[in-house]
């Protein structure tokens, strides 16, 4: 494995453990009775902000190099962040189902294996693909350890459009997919930074009229905004989870490929137990472990080199 691969594999591990932590703040912001889509904004703006500063002191945004690169950026922000957000959150509302939340979006890899594929001919074996589905059952072990399989809870009248809710849910993994294969295009072309900053300038602006529409009308703007409770979890997720943890996937995806670096998404439920467990939140039954070796297993094997792939590097 070469410096630059190694670097790699650093820059994904990184980026799933400060997104599997992200949880807990967004849990905090949450019960706070931050709205959905006041808190995506800011979140993303403050990012945006951060990258802009960043990246004019140390001369990392570049030009852009063709008007039509605007329209892949703006693609790139609609997938993710835009679509990813609003189909995971309204997928769990209209579902009120944790468990088939978390089943639906960890079939993320396996439609990544699919677009790596078809859009760029990324070159996988029998053990990579075995790999890739191996990640499924494991997170199913891993979710259920902690839930149970439950449909709906139903309680409080969430959970009862069912057909709606999967449909928001699949309409994530459609876009966490689509922003990886439209990272990759555009890692051909611009920095990872670069990319970084535009998706998260653009991806703001979608989340303008929404939240002005449902969120403002109905919070008290000015106390939000004036409590320190709200602005340490939404700087650390703008800083670590957003600003940091998408540079670095980015750069992630640009040399590990659409198929490899997804495979890791797998992990993210996987430190958010972990940190539960030392948080001393919840606990880790035989069931769950047991899923955990399956997934750490079947990432293990998705990264291994194709005979192609290997017999170029020694040429």
């Amino acid at each position: 494995m070469n410096k630059q691969r190694a670097r790699a594999y650093l820059f994904i591990c990184t980026t799933v453990i400060f997104w599997g932590i992200s949880f807990f703040w967004t849990s905090k912001l949450l019960k706070a009775q931050i709205p959905i889509f006041f808190l995506i904004f800011t979140r993303i703006t403050l990012a945006a902000l951060i990258l802009f500063v960043a990246g004019r002191v140390f001369g990392l945004i570049e030009k852009l190099k063709k008007k039509t690169d605007l329209l892949w950026f703006f693609g790139l922000a609609l997938m993710e962040p835009f679509f990813y957000f609003v189909g995971e959150n309204y997928g769990l509302k209209f579902t009120d189902s944790p468990s088939l939340t978390s089943v639906i979006i960890s079939s993320i890899p396996i439609f990544g294996l699919i677009a790596g594929v078809t859009f760029y001919k990324e070159k996988v074996n029998t053990l990579n693909i075995l790999g890739i589905f191996l990640t499924v059952p494991g997170l199913l072990l891993v979710v259920f350890g902690k839930w149970g399989f439950q449909l709906t809870n139903g309680a409080d009248g969430t959970g009862t459009n069912m057909p709606l809710g999967i449909a928001f849910l699949f309409m994530s993994v459609v876009a966490a997919v689509g922003h990886t294969v439209i990272i990759k295009r555009m890692t051909m072309h611009y920095n990872a930074f670069t990319v970084t900053f535009y998706q998260h300038a653009i991806g703001a602006l979608y989340f303008i009229l929404p939240m002005l529409l449902y969120d403002v009308p109905k919070m008290d703007v000015p106390a939000v905004l004036t409590d320190w409770n709200f602005w340490y979890p939404i700087l650390m997720l703008a800083v670590f989870c957003s600003s940091i943890a998408f540079f670095l996937f980015t750069l992630a995806v640009k040399e590990l490929g659409i198929t490899r670096t997804n495979t890791f998404t797998a992990i993210i439920p996987i430190i958010t137990a972990a940190v539960g467990v030392i948080l001393g939140l919840e606990n880790i039954v035989w069931l769950q472990a047991s899923g955990i070796f399956v997934v750490v297993g079947g990432v293990i094997l998705s990264q291994l080199p194709s005979r192609g792939s290997a017999r170029s590097k020694r040429n």
